[in-house]
């Protein structure tokens, strides 16, 4: 179910003060658990502000656990309060970008593999949408986001709920202020193409159901990645 969006409320100052707007929707009921938010293009139409300001808005709120993305549905309302963050999770937050590349390293190349025995029609239109968005990208932060879309849309089809819980807590350090500042630095076009090439690639061999070749795919792009941030 879709949420209504005819009313044209006052225009936020700041993304704070929008993602406070939100927060009250959801409290107050108007955005109800497991239905549908507007698109980012309504609601920058409703609230007078930029897209990019509305996705700021939006991103706070997933990292707050008040919404999910689904690639190729839409945005929901959490169904309910996730749990608040335990001991792994605070660590994982406060872990460097080699180590968190080291970590993507020894489970990203086995959910590639995974991907390519498991996921569906959906999910692969899915991932091959998450890239079509990156590579349209105006910006690196836009960029940045789809590119992370598409590696949650491949775990995630590996239906394996552990592994998209730590997944998750490791997506998330990638949508940090000083991560995103790191990112700034070094995605220059030549970087950014080489990934696009590379997330095709990955795409090819999972959707080829070929589970060595999309794991050493992955594998070839995340050393290229990390060689890239951390020189190593």
């Amino acid at each position: 179910m879709s949420i209504d969006t005819e009313r044209r409320p006052a225009k936020p100052t700041s993304a704070d003060r929008l993602l406070s707007s939100f927060q009250e929707a959801i409290d107050a009921g108007r955005w109800k658990a497991g239905e549908r938010i507007p698109t980012e293009r309504a609601l920058s139409d409703r609230y007078g502000v930029a897209r990019n300001t509305i996705r700021r808005a939006l991103q706070q709120l997933e990292d707050a656990g008040r919404i999910v993305r689904h690639v190729g549905r839409g945005t929901f309302v959490e169904q309910g309060k996730r749990p608040p963050p335990d001991d792994l999770a605070r660590r994982i937050q406060n872990a460097s970008p080699s180590e968190i590349m080291e970590v993507r390293l020894i489970i990203e190349p086995q959910a590639a593999e995974c991907a390519a025995a498991r996921a569906n029609g959906a999910e692969l239109d899915a991932m091959a949408e998450c890239l079509k968005k990156g590579e349209s990208a105006p910006t690196i932060a836009e960029f940045e986001m789809w590119d992370g879309l598409f590696h949650q849309t491949l775990v995630a089809s590996c239906r394996n709920q552990l592994l998209i819980d730590i997944y998750d807590a490791i997506n998330a350090v990638r949508r940090k202020a000083d991560w995103s500042a790191l990112k700034e630095r070094v995605v220059t076009p030549v970087r950014r193409k080489a990934t696009e090439r590379q997330h095709r690639a990955i795409l090819t061999a999972v959707r080829s159901r070929d589970a060595q070749r999309a794991g050493l795919e992955m594998k070839n792009h995340l050393i290229d990645v990390r060689r890239s941030l951390v020189g190593a």
